[in-house]
């Protein structure tokens, strides 16, 4: 359910049907001379998440004791990680005289921040001795977080500056693992996922631009609390307490149902000198595709190791969108957020001679995972004409994918998971976390017939950043791996849609993005790092409804209907 909230959001900030514009106006009639910024809201964000981690390696001995003899002694880690966040938040505020404003929100954004690191060499062991040639890993993410907030603020006009504060629920995974060389020559390994409830603090500052639309750029601090994982197979109990806390920074815009503010001629613009067209909806978006990553030898240019791909992984999502256009100049904004879950495919992994001799090729299904994607664009309409119109852009776009693999059989080669070696279909054996952010530059064209029109968009991808990691689950001496690559890649997407009214259209299309890396690392325990080369390509259908609102009211009163058309 929580994939669908953002479809929630959205269809919120659309549900101007005949019946709530009745409501509003019979609201507006009933409270006139009330004041200005109160009733119910909603919107979408986009920003900047990041996660401080602090994972402290835990032994406790036979007898109980935190740090018993034979504890290997590992030093304590820090890490931050940081990457794009987006969400939607619903709320209401209340006024109370002139400038006071109190309310609540909640709000829901994926997160999809991680923080992993290892300790490798040489471990002392309380009261002497020591671990040879040992490794330790521990770390976290963080996939999502909701919050749910009290609002204070002062009112000025249609400036709002307010503090914020609350409960912060976030889904955190810790994993630790530890291979011990000495005393014990074990290995360990300690996992552990929930939904973990915090605190949420933070200040912001809004603008409205009309009666109903506003933007607030806010920043928040999470403190989602501590936990500590062990391994319980072993009589020496090995484990991880890990920190979980952070800081979100967020741009959007909110759409207000209730009274909003009062007709305002747009500040620093006389009345008339703008016309603004807003087409918002919602899609379902089905797709396939998946990564893959071709591992190379650190010491033999040119030989590969080994790879794995996952292939035709299915998912299934929810999505938003939005354009917003200022007709005289001809520039735009665009659009549009996902997120859905991944419900079947293949991982083939294969190792390849000299590093591994015979060939050898597994299968494992992959049942569960996650896609979260989102583009934001600004360009400009170079050509308009007979319903045509022809314009550039450059933006970003994001895209994070999580795949899981269960199970091993064999189907080439080897016996990796041949016979006895099978690994049950229920057990989680590999796993892959991949982060790509992209630079986009593109053209975008539209042609209309009658109710009907056709939108074409092909972008260039010409810098592409990947951060991952590969997770071994049944190898603790390599779990995980840090992955991070740089390339390009590409966009393409058609739609073609169909105007029920003026205001309502309905349409399907379909999408493709690829984006690689011509180079590419992943580092192993005691080893400088491999080249390695990244794969993802994404393709798949989706059905959408929008609706249109010309001039969003920061036009002024006197600015004449645009785009009108007779049925």
């Amino acid at each position: 359910m929580k994939r669908l909230i953002f479809a929630v959001f959205i269809e919120i900030i659309l549900s101007r049907s005949p019946y709530a514009a009745d409501l509003i106006n019979k609201n507006l009639a009933e409270s006139e001379g009330l004041p200005a910024w109160a009733g119910l809201y909603s919107g979408l964000f986009a920003g900047y998440g990041g996660l401080d981690s602090v994972t402290r390696f835990d032994c406790i001995g036979p007898n109980g004791r935190r740090g018993a003899v034979g504890c290997p002694i590992i030093e304590t880690r820090k890490g931050t990680d940081g990457a794009f966040i987006a969400g939607g938040e619903i709320g209401y505020n209340g006024l109370f005289g002139a400038h006071l404003l109190i309310g609540g929100a909640a709000d829901y954004q994926f997160t999809r921040l991680w923080d992993y690191g290892s300790r490798e060499g040489t471990f002392p062991a309380v009261s002497g001795g020591a671990y040879p040639f040992s490794t330790a890993h521990a770390g976290q993410r963080l996939d999502n977080l909701a919050t749910l907030r009290g609002k204070v603020g002062l009112v000025a006009g249609r400036t709002l500056v307010y503090a914020t504060g609350g409960l912060a629920i976030g889904n955190v995974r810790v994993d630790t693992t530890q291979r011990l060389r000495g005393r014990f020559n074990d290995d360990y390994d300690a996992r552990e996922g929930e939904l973990r409830t915090g605190y949420v603090v933070g200040a912001g500052l809004e603008y409205a631009f009309s009666q109903h639309l506003s933007a607030k750029i806010e920043g928040l601090y999470y403190d989602l609390g501590s936990r500590a994982v062990f391994d319980d197979t072993t009589r020496y109990r090995m484990g991880t307490h890990a920190t979980t806390d952070g800081f979100l920074t967020r741009v959007g815009l909110n759409y207000r149902l209730g009274d909003g503010l009062p007709v305002l001629p747009p500040a620093g613009a006389p009345a008339g000198s703008g016309i603004w067209d807003f087409e918002g909806g919602l899609r379902y978006f089905y797709s396939s595709g998946g990564p893959r990553y071709t591992l190379g030898s650190a010491r033999t240019p040119g030989q590969v190791n080994s790879r794995l791909t996952y292939q035709n992984t299915e998912a299934h999502a929810g999505e938003g969108f939005a354009r917003v256009d200022h007709n005289p100049t001809g520039l735009f904004a665009k659009g549009f957020l996902g997120s859905g879950g991944v419900t079947s495919g293949r991982l083939y992994d294969e190792d390849f001679p000299p590093a591994i001799r015979p060939y050898t090729k597994t299968l494992s299904r992959i049942k569960d995972g996650d896609i979260s994607y989102g583009v934001v664009d600004v360009g400009y309409t170079a050509l308009r004409r007979d319903g045509f119109s022809l314009g550039g852009f450059v933006g970003y776009q994001y895209d994070a994918e999580l795949a899981n693999g269960y199970g091993c059989t064999q189907v080439a080669g080897g016996t990796i998971c041949a016979r006895r070696n099978v690994v049950p279909s229920d057990i989680n054996v590999l796993s892959e976390n991949l982060r790509w952010n992209a630079l986009r530059i593109g053209l975008v064209g539209a042609a209309r017939f009658d109710r009907f029109k056709v939108s074409l968009e092909g972008a260039y991808l010409p810098v592409v950043a990947v951060t991952g990691v590969d997770r071994h689950w049944l190898r603790p001496d390599i779990n995980p791996l840090p992955q991070r690559g740089t390339g390009d890649g590409y966009f393409a997407e058609g739609i073609l849609s169909y105007d029920l009214t003026p205001s309502v259209s309905v349409g399907i299309g379909g999408r493709y993005w690829r984006m690689q890396t011509g180079s590419g690392r992943i580092r192993f325990p005691f080893s400088p790092g491999s080249p390695t080369k990244f794969e993802t390509d994404r393709y798949g259908a989706f059905a959408q409804i929008s609706y249109k609102l010309s001039d969003l009211g920061l036009g002024g009163a006197d600015v004449p209907p645009v785009l009108a058309r007779k049925y």
